[in-house]
């Protein structure tokens, strides 16, 4: 018995020094400055909607990235409960990323009713029309990128990313990220902005050491 604990302690240290680490920072090349289309207007049930705060403070746009890896052998994490709240005529957050096999709950916090729906090839639903103080549960069980809005309200737009992959997350503030432990090998590292899509760089992660990596989204400077 003890030969065998000697053993799988063996191969737990050599499984950990063919790992490495990834060092990685988004790159916004332009930045976004579109203009808000107006909203139309609704009346449910004798009540309009009030209007949506207006957003003052500026836009990160690395808030607006989520990152994964793929490639190899790579074992999905636990699934996960997360939300999205309505809450002033928005998705709170707007971005997501869970691993497949995860719900998100869609309560509403607003004083109107709401309508969260998709037609992502990944999932798609639509949870009806619910008042304030009600929510709805979708469960995740495929990969992909589904893109979710609000049948009533044609601003609210929110993307839930859906991955098989143990390493994902959003960068910090200025773009960078490390994750730690990833076997040796060729990956292919994505990252998903919320307007400018899906980008994609390869990646060779070195045994016992680190990798630096980046990966550029390009956003359009200006756009009527």
């Amino acid at each position: 018995m003890k030969a065998l604990h000697r053993c799988v302690s063996l191969l737990i240290l050599a499984a950990s020094a063919m790992a490495g680490d990834l060092n990685g920072h988004v790159v916004i090349t332009k930045r976004l400055s579109k203009k808000p289309v107006a909203a139309a207007v609704y009346d449910l049930r004798g009540a309009a909607p009030p209007d949506a705060p207006a957003k003052t403070a500026p836009v990160n746009e690395f808030d607006r990235v989520v990152l994964w890896l793929e490639g190899g052998k790579l074992a999905p994490k636990a699934p996960v409960t997360a939300t999205i709240d309505q809450r002033d005529i928005d998705f709170s957050p707007d971005t997501l990323i869970v691993p497949v096999g995860s719900s998100v709950e869609f309560p509403n916090s607003d004083p109107i009713f709401h309508n969260v729906f998709s037609l992502s090839h990944a999932q798609t639903f639509d949870l009806g029309f619910y008042p304030r103080g009600k929510s709805r549960t979708v469960k995740f069980n495929h990969p992909g990128v589904v893109q979710i809005y609000c049948h009533l309200h044609s601003k609210m737009y929110a993307a839930i990313v859906v991955t098989s992959s143990p390493w994902y997350g959003k960068p910090g503030s200025g773009g960078s990220f490390t994750w730690s432990g990833i076997p040796a090998g060729q990956y292919q590292l994505f990252a998903w902005h919320k307007v400018a899509g899906l980008y994609k760089t390869e990646v060779t992660i070195n045994a016992d050491g680190s990798t630096d990596a980046s990966i550029r989204i390009p956003i359009d400077a200006e756009r009527p």
